[in-house]
């Protein structure tokens, strides 16, 4: 049984990752800020028990991250995936209406907050089976494929975290620790909006795929949903 950790699992590409883990027999623990308000992320974990555990975990909190742990350890003795999915969108801001707290807020959820997790979970991730790190990314952070005005605190965060993810992948301390970052397509989300081209499950099912054929030698690199590299 695989067990596995995902982080802003209550709606879009989390929740459909919850759903198709538990559907391949994963023993999975489903974070997100307020599990209390997540209806749907409830309705699962009624059907799912034991092998879902649903987080309270804020990935800008770090007294938030220890809590969640502290729960995960009581409760496995490893992880052997780790997809870091929580993310926001503030708005495509112009020169001119672009502010300093937003680009912090979506800095801090997008690309710090996975990093803290990260730290908190890489020594069971070490402990796991053939242990691997999803850093979920976007085309929107690349920065040899923006040809044009796009917006700021989004894109740049999705930039930061690709450099962070390979920052984690050259890390001594996580090198049994396959860690890639990965584009989940445009998908029809709350973030994607709905003339996206994909739907959560076919996203994910191809993200799964993905992720199963993953070995070391993958390790630092950015894939699509569909298994190609990407341009950094």
């Amino acid at each position: 049984m695989q067990r596995i950790l995902i982080t802003g699992a209550n709606r879009g590409v989390g929740l459909e990752l919850v759903r198709q883990c538990l559907a391949r027999g994963g023993r999975v623990f489903a974070g997100c800020r307020d599990p209390q308000q997540a209806g749907d992320l409830k309705k699962l974990a009624a059907i799912a028990a034991p092998n879902l555990t649903l987080l309270a975990l804020d990935v800008t909190d770090e007294r938030s991250l220890d809590e969640a742990r502290l729960q995960v350890s009581a409760q496995v003795e490893a992880l052997d995936l780790l997809v870091n999915n929580a993310a926001i969108n503030l708005g495509d801001e112009s020169i001119s209406s672009v502010t300093a707290q937003k680009l912090a807020e979506t800095l801090r959820v997008n690309a710090i907050g996975p990093v803290l997790v990260a730290q908190r979970f890489y020594d069971l991730l070490k402990m796991g089976s053939s242990p691997k790190l999803v850093n979920i990314s976007s085309e929107a952070g690349s920065i040899g494929r923006m040809r044009h005005f796009r917006g700021y605190g989004y894109y740049g965060s999705k930039a930061a975290l690709n450099m962070y993810t390979r920052s984690l992948a050259l890390d001594p301390n996580l090198k049994e620790i396959t860690v890639i970052a990965l584009h989940p397509g445009w998908v029809r989300t709350d973030m994607g909006g709905p003339v996206a081209s994909l739907s959560p499950q076919e996203s994910v099912n191809k993200i799964l795929s993905v992720v199963d054929r993953l070995t070391l030698q993958d390790t630092g690199k950015f894939y699509t949903y569909t298994g190609d590299e990407y341009p950094w």
